[in-house]
């Protein structure tokens, strides 16, 4: 099984670009955050904190190898960056992708202000705009290493005129 991990901080519009590909390329598609849930561990939904990061990345990659497919191509919607149990932003460790035969890495990008809009809507929780764009530099700065680091494809989507070639990239994975 080939993936395609598709990241970005939360509600930077994963979801919704996912939403948006399934519509003119059909692909299976599975979030981290619910394989995580899935070995029931439960994720602070509203701050974001996670308490268990390095177990957790060992707990979705079981529930990936449970997953009986016929598809030959996968996206995995994830992060490069968390917040720890202390609020902190942590780059995850690229070990966590070992043994997971990611073929593309598709870093999806936003407007601050829009995130910030979109995640107090979502969660009711307004976040600062300082540490919006701060995290998600992080996780930009994440992906790009990873990608040169591991010899994957990169291609970072923050906007919509980009949509055919990013359909491209997907099918030539």
């Amino acid at each position: 099984m080939k993936y395609i991990l598709l990241a970005g901080i939360h509600g930077v519009g994963k979801s919704t670009l996912l939403d948006q590909i399934d519509k003119v390329y059909p692909i299976e598609a599975y979030t981290i955050s619910s394989l995580i849930k899935k070995a029931d561990q439960q994720i602070d939904t509203i701050n974001k904190q996670t308490k268990e990061i390095a177990e957790n990345q060992n707990l979705w990659k079981k529930e990936l190898k449970k997953i009986d497919s016929l598809s030959t191509k996968i996206i995995l919607d994830g992060h490069f960056t968390l917040l720890n149990n202390t609020g902190e932003i942590v780059p995850l460790p690229f070990e966590t992708f070992e043994n997971v035969d990611i073929v593309g890495v598709i870093l999806k990008k936003e407007i601050p202000e829009v995130i910030q809009s979109r995640l107090f809507n979502r969660d009711n929780h307004t976040w600062v705009l300082e540490r919006i764009q701060k995290f998600q530099k992080v996780e930009e700065d994440t992906a790009r290493s990873y990608s040169l680091n591991a010899k994957i494809p990169l291609f970072v989507y923050d906007n919509i005129n980009q949509f055919d070639n990013l359909i491209n990239f997907i099918d030539e994975r």
